[in-house]
């Protein structure tokens, strides 16, 4: 241990151990005041060496500005006493082991002028670091580490693991990345709510009120999302304890009718209805009972499939079939041979059906205006009959009258 010009006051005794050859023990009495510089081993002048264990039986005062009169306090044992604090961990041990040398320092070197301020750090030397800084100034428990391993800062009675207390309205801890495009963002508490805000964008993308109830938002081990439930048996679950559950879509830029429902509910039947809602002051839109019973408040537009050629019939090169031969297709099918079977309890295309059923009544359209066309050509063949049937009526009757006339 080396020390250069000292001045101490030794309040009891001071046992020093020197040697190069055989060691000797010199002695002094209680409260010896030593000035300037001391030789006690040969060949050593202007400083203290001692070799071997030594012991001071009192307090200490160590620095430039320690005087004869200075008094130490019942807790003080060692006093630092300097216009510039540090204790240099120098190690020595050789590179297989550990030798990494630490510095606690009380205050920068540096004037206020040059950015130096009031602190206790602790710096790692070898990698020109100060990884622990304690600012002068800061208030009571600012760092409380309590015997169950809890971490408090702000308080000296952590509540969990970590427990931060903030004497503001808010208390705010940031998260921030500073490789490349600085950002982050902060996680606030207070008794109003808890939120996640944008550092950087200055927006808040998430707040949880303080009166939320339990499982309000919850996300499952299987990775399914429940709001209102802990027990999400789908990848999205609103779960209500009520007979009415829906959630809300809501387009603010909208001019009119913003938000539309979508909503479940146990039903006229008591049985379970899915309906859709625009909200603009009216009932459902659409409803959709246990049954499969289908409801709309207004027209149904489909995508106007039509596989067969709706208005095909019209084309002059469509091969259509005389009247014969298509009711001998269908009574031989046992359905109309472009609807194609409706079989009961089998699903339905109900856009491609009403296509072919379209198909169909064309057809039947054009067989229409045959028959008719039919039907005229016989009405005309008939009324021309009954014509010469009127008029070999008359010629009989004259005939007739003749005969009479002849006979009388």
């Amino acid at each position: 241990m080396l020390f250069r010009n000292p001045k101490f006051l030794i309040s009891s005794a001071l046992f020093l151990l020197a040697a190069p050859v055989a060691a000797q023990v010199t002695t002094f009495p209680d409260d010896v005041v030593i000035e300037g510089d001391l030789t006690v081993d040969a060949g050593t002048t202007g400083s203290i060496y001692v070799e071997g264990d030594s012991v001071i039986d009192g307090s200490l005062c160590l620095g430039n500005t320690c005087q004869p009169t200075t008094t130490f306090a019942n807790d003080e044992t060692l006093i630092l006493r300097y216009t510039q604090h540090s204790i240099v961990f120098d190690d020595t041990s050789s590179p297989t082991a550990p030798n990494r040398d630490w510095t606690l320092r009380v205050n920068d070197p540096n004037s206020v002028a040059t950015g130096g301020i009031d602190k206790f750090a602790v710096e790692d030397d070898t990698a020109g670091t100060t990884p622990f800084t304690i600012a002068g100034g800061v208030p009571d428990n600012a760092f409380w580490l309590d015997t169950s391993g809890y971490l408090g800062l702000g308080t000296s009675m952590p509540q969990t693991s970590v427990h931060v207390v903030s004497p503001l309205a808010s208390a705010v801890m940031r998260l921030e990345e500073t490789n490349g495009t600085a950002g982050g963002f902060d996680i606030a508490a207070s008794d109003a709510a808890f939120q996640v805000a944008s550092s950087g964008n200055r927006t808040i993308p998430l707040v949880i009120e303080g009166t939320a109830p339990s499982n309000s938002l919850y996300v499952a081990g299987t990775g399914y999302v429940g709001f209102g439930t802990d027990t999400p048996d789908a990848p999205f679950e609103v779960s209500d304890d009520d007979s009415f559950s829906f959630f809300r879509i809501t387009a603010t830029g909208a001019p009119v009718n913003q938000s539309a429902d979508v909503v479940f509910t146990q039903g006229p039947l008591n049985t379970g209805e899915f309906r859709y809602n625009i909200v603009d002051g009216d009932g459902p839109e659409m409803r959709l009972n246990a049954d499969g019973d289908v409801t709309i408040a207004g027209k149904l537009t489909t995508a106007g499939s039509c596989s067969v050629g709706c208005d095909a019939v019209f084309d002059a090169d469509y091969p259509l079939p005389s009247i014969e031969d298509h009711l001998a297709e269908t009574l031989a099918l046992g359905h109309l041979p472009n609807v194609g079977p409706t079989r009961n309890g089998e699903p339905w295309d109900v856009t491609d059906k009403m296509g072919r059923i379209l198909n169909e009544l064309e057809h039947a359209h054009l067989f229409i205006g045959q028959l008719n066309d039919r039907n005229a050509a016989q009405q005309a063949r008939i009324e021309a009959q009954d014509s010469r049937i009127e008029a070999l009526t008359a010629e009989l009757a004259s005939l007739a009258a003749r005969l009479d006339a002849r006979q009388n």
